[in-house]
């Protein structure tokens, strides 16, 4: 018995020092903590920048770096989540190796988060009409524009860069123009408050993302002003993990893409000789460059002496960009930051263009607890882009014998000896300051309240702009030389002033019951701005060494004004979005604004929208015998939007004063206040509005190798916002007023694929095609068509209404119209008279293009990688400048080199005589289309390891040339989107990148 109880004994003591054993060595393992380290990547082999490393049940986590890497201290036993928006989660334990590297694949196009009015949500649970633009289409173009990185990539989104100077503004449209004389521009939220300042101020490197919302429903939460679409931009913020330094810079050199192709000297002489011969009768001695009387004499002098110039080398120049960022983000569970210092030095490639810009950016999120989340938001731009530029008109159009300089090396006023096209350096030597400051702040606060799913939203955000410029033409230039007895010297100075509040305040409401998905948003917001300038100019200065600065010196011509402008919003809005078991969603959406600029009678105005969306995709009779098909649905929407984009005060009636009379013939000059034929205003000013009609396919096929995107839409706006023409009797002949209507339509289509997906090697493409037809419904109600402005019911929103050119005359060619000659333009004979009379005009065609299309093209290999970009725009009618000669040259200037004109020895030309005068001054049109090589880009991406022996993270290098080339059937213009053959022309540019990240 005491030998049993021994052995009992002795087996309990065993069984217990093994469990004691066991459960310290097992307690060891689970405290034991080792670093873990690995790369996460995705199905293509790149590394996934963000992708969130945590701890299962801790709060412990990093987030991976720009190439996917990541290292963090983890018990032996614990089990890692890997979570990435789009993406699959993965849990994997802890190996004792301590390496894990991780594969992440999903439905990343399906289940992107993206960012819609007042929140995000999955593309896949959309019912609205948008378009995404990400970090892969921002970074295609290597431009220090934001909307440059665009263009092109986004279907029905149209950037036109009329003036292509460094940071000049664009002109936006989403799905064309609604109004004929309100503003079609979309409007701009950033970070989620209205933004009225340029896009040009912001730094692209600081963008996360944007959304372009298109249709009504997608834009109806933002009501007011939203019917010209809408751009949701969100800036980069702080992300969960270590801090991580980034830097971004690139330098490169710019050109004109090209030049006006003029005539060189001896053509330039041959054609003098032609329009001589031809229109002053000339023969003989009298055609000779030197005996005769076809140049000037300062030419004639030139010519003897061989002295020729090439103005366009003198007005455009090779032209310098540097862009350099700093940045700095990171962040723990509680607080997150981002910090970023942006300095662009970017000259212009006119004479004296330059661009300055700098960039702080900050932004930081704070979590205090579980319910209450805060942020804020500051970014501050300092721009100057000042400077006095040639004229470049002039400069095309100089004759080849002009003078240049003096011989004491000052800028010969007149070249040729023409008053007409004079010297287009003479004031390049002012002094020109110009300056800009654009301050805007954004806040939140978050607050979860106590009820599942509810929770209370504020957003503030204010933005302040200042600018200046001052101006002084100096002794040294043409504007201010000395003039007889006057002293010279002309100054003046420019003060401009903005800023504006908006305040908003949202409460939302999420559950999930069962198969049932809803959430209910409700929102107040109040908006204010304010405006206001001042000028003075004055000439005639004691001396140029005080420049601007002392402009209360001014002994004449001194002159001061002043202006204000204030308007208010308020706005109330519901929405309501529903699900059921994710195939079956609805929106319904209802919004009223007020607006300050309209009348007391009609303030405020209800915008209604709803939308509905079916995954007919996930229906059994397709997903069960459709194994290609990865997604399918299918979109409707119908509602209003408001447009209130008219200037203040056009409900009152307004008094100018800007006029002096003299009361007596000794009288002193005063001020007096008139009542304008337009200052009489309209009490009844209401909101104009565009119903809209979107039914849209979004599609996912073959594992999601080939998808996109097809939308038709509808648009109808009535009480158009325009000016009415009323008889002179009643005191005045033009008021603002509700009246006309317009329609609106088109097709948009996006497709993406995946042609090559190998190990090493992937090839994407995506197409875009946009097509939109706008035409006017309505005018005045009577039915009658305003010539004088170039509106006709039934027709395009913007036409050229003009004689249309069907030909040239010949010799020997029966001519039926009165007054026309050989070598005379052939115009149009509407009603065949054999007249041509104001009644013969047509309407040639409309200025906005019929479609546009892009194809962007992306490829990696290994750690190498490269992308192109074309864009093309197709059938727009634009002035044919080359052909209207008469105005082109007057008869004295240069022209187009190789330039197919009449004379009677070359009959078949297409383009008019020399001779022809253009008696009815009418314009020559011509249908054009042009195809962009917009950007080449090649780059590499350095391997971790290589670019940790250097002491990096990752380092990428890139070469890139933006605007290639254009591919046109007009040839002679510096700006293909600007019908004006001498604007600021659009630059090549080459440029090389570095992206280090720290």
């Amino acid at each position: 018995m005491i030998q049993k109880i021994h052995i009992w004994l002795r087996s309990w003591i065993m069984s217990a020092t093994l469990s004691v054993v066991a459960a310290n060595y097992a307690y060891s393992q689970a405290t034991d903590q080792i670093n873990v380290k690995g790369q996460v990547t995705n199905d293509a082999g790149e590394g996934l920048k963000g992708v969130s490393v945590m701890i299962k049940g801790a709060k412990t986590g990093v987030q991976t770096d720009a190439n996917g890497r990541y290292t963090i201290l983890a018990p032996r036993t614990a089990t890692l989540l890997f979570t990435y928006i789009g993406f699959n989660n993965q849990e994997l334990k802890v190996n004792p190796s301590g390496i894990i590297n991780v594969k992440m694949s999903g439905n990343n196009v399906l289940d992107q988060v993206v960012v819609v009015g007042y929140g995000t949500a999955k593309k896949k649970d959309l019912t609205g009409g948008l378009a995404v633009v990400g970090k892969e289409q921002l970074s295609m173009v290597s431009t220090s524009n934001l909307m440059d990185r665009l263009v092109g990539q986004v279907a029905g989104f149209s950037i036109t860069t009329g003036e292509a100077a460094p940071g000049a503004s664009q002109t936006l449209l989403i799905r064309g123009e609604n109004s004929i004389s309100a503003n079609n521009s979309p409007l701009i939220i950033l970070d989620g408050i209205p933004y009225s300042g340029s896009l040009a101020d912001i730094d692209p490197n600081n963008v996360e993302n944007l959304s372009i919302l298109k249709d009504a429903s997608a834009s109806a939460i933002y009501g007011s002003r939203a019917a010209n679409g809408v751009i949701l931009i969100q800036t980069k913020r702080g992300a969960l993990g270590r801090a991580q330094v980034n830097y971004k810079g690139l330098i490169g050199m710019a050109e004109p893409m090209q030049r006006i192709n003029v005539m060189g000297p001896n053509e330039y002489i041959r054609f003098q000789q032609d329009i001589a011969r031809i229109r002053q009768g000339y023969t003989g001695a009298l055609l000779d460059p030197i005996a005769g009387d076809i140049i000037s004499v300062t030419e004639r002098g030139n010519y003897a002496k061989g002295i020729t110039n090439n103005w366009q080398d003198y007005v455009f120049r090779k032209a310098m960009t540097m862009d350099h960022q700093l940045s700095i983000s990171g962040g723990t569970e509680n607080t997150k930051y981002m910090a970023a210092l942006a300095a662009l030095d970017q000259e212009g490639v006119v004479y004296n263009s330059k661009l300055s810009r700098l960039n702080i950016t900050t932004n930081v999120d704070q979590t205090f607890n579980k319910w209450l989340t805060t942020g804020v938001g500051l970014q501050y731009t300092r721009k100057s882009d000042g400077g006095i530029t040639p004229n470049l008109e002039h400069a095309i159009k100089q004759s080849p014998y002009g003078s240049y300089k003096d011989e004491s090396g000052k800028y010969v006023p007149e070249p040729m000896e023409y008053s007409l096209i004079v010297n287009p350096m003479r004031n390049v030597n002012a002094i020109q300051d110009r300056y800009n400051n654009n301050f805007f702040l954004s806040g939140y606060a978050n607050i979860l309240l106590p009820v599942e799913g509810l929770s209370l939203r504020s957003n503030f955000g204010y933005n302040y702009r200042n600018g200046f410029t001052g101006t002084y033409y100096g002794r040294n230039t043409f504007e201010g030389r000395d003039q007889g007895t006057q002293a010279g010297g002309s100054a003046s100075i420019n003060n401009s002033n903005y800023n504006d509040y908006t305040w908003e305040n949202l409460l939302k409401y999420e559950r999930q019951i069962g198969d049932h998905r809803f959430d209910v948003t409700g929102l107040f917001s109040m908006q204010k701005t304010k405006s206001w300038s001042t000028a003075q100019s004055g000439a005639g200065f004691v001396t140029d060494d005080t420049e601007y600065f002392m402009i209360g010196s001014a002994s004449r011509l001194v002159s001061n004004s002043a202006s204000l402008s204030e308007s208010a919003m308020l706005s109330y809005m519901g929405r309501i979005n529903y699900a059921y078991k994710g195939k079956y969603l609805l929106t319904l959406t209802g919004r009223t604004d007020g607006a300050s600029v309209f009348g007391v009678n009609n303030k405020y105005a209800f915008f209604p929208v709803a939308a509905a969306a079916w995954q007919i995709g996930e229906e059994r009779f397709l997903k069960d015998n459709a194994k290609w098909l990865d997604m399918l649905k299918i979109r409707l929407s119908y509602g209003a939007n408001g447009n209130q984009a008219i200037t203040p005060y056009r409900t009152l009636d307004r008094l100018y004063s800007n006029v002096k009379y003299i009361w007596g013939d000794d009288g002193t000059a005063v001020t007096t206040a008139y009542l304008a034929g337009d200052g009489v205003g309209n009490p009844n000013l209401k909101w104009e509005t565009t119903y809209s009609t979107n039914l849209g396919l979004d599609f996912q096929l073959f594992n999601n190798r080939l998808g996109g995107t097809i939308d038709a839409y509808l648009s109808k706006t009535k009480d158009l916002l325009m000016t009415r023409t009323v008889p002179i009797m009643n005191g005045y002949n033009r008021i603002w007023d509700n009246i006309g209507a317009t329609q609106n339509k088109g097709i948009e289509v996006t497709l993406n694929s995946t042609n090559v997906k190998g190990e090493n090697f992937q090839w994407n493409t995506t197409a875009v095609f946009s097509l939109n037809r706008d035409k006017i419904v309505e005018l005045r109600g009577d039915g009658i068509d305003d010539i004088a402005n170039n509106w006709f019911i039934g027709k395009p929103l913007r036409v050229f209404y003009d004689y249309k050119m069907i030909g040239v005359w010949q010799n020997g060619e029966n001519i039926t119209v009165d007054g026309a000659a050989p070598g005379a333009a052939k115009l149009y004979d509407r009603d065949g008279n054999g007249k041509i009379e104001a009644s013969d005009r047509v309407v040639i065609g409309s200025k906005n293009p019929r479609y546009t299309a892009s194809l962007a093209n992306r490829f990696s290999y290994k750690n190498f990688y490269a992308s192109a970009l074309v864009t093309g725009v197709f059938d727009v009618w634009r002035d044919d400048h080359m052909a209207n000669l008469g105005a082109w040259t007057f008869g004295i200037t240069n022209y187009v080199h190789d330039a197919n004109y009449w004379t009677p020895e070359n009959p078949n030309a297409t383009i008019v005589s020399p001779g022809y005068l253009n008696p009815l001054g009418h314009g020559y049109y011509k249908k054009v289309s042009y195809v962009q090589v917009k950007n080449i880009t090649f780059g590499y991406k350095l391997p971790h390891k290589i670019a940790k022996k250097v002491g990096v993270n990752g380092i990428d290098i890139n070469a890139s040339v933006n605007n290639l080339n254009t591919i046109s059937n007009i040839r002679e213009v510096l700006n293909y989107d600007n019908t004006w053959m001498a604007s600021y022309p659009t630059a090549r540019s080459y440029m090389f990148g570095l992206n280090v990240n720290f």
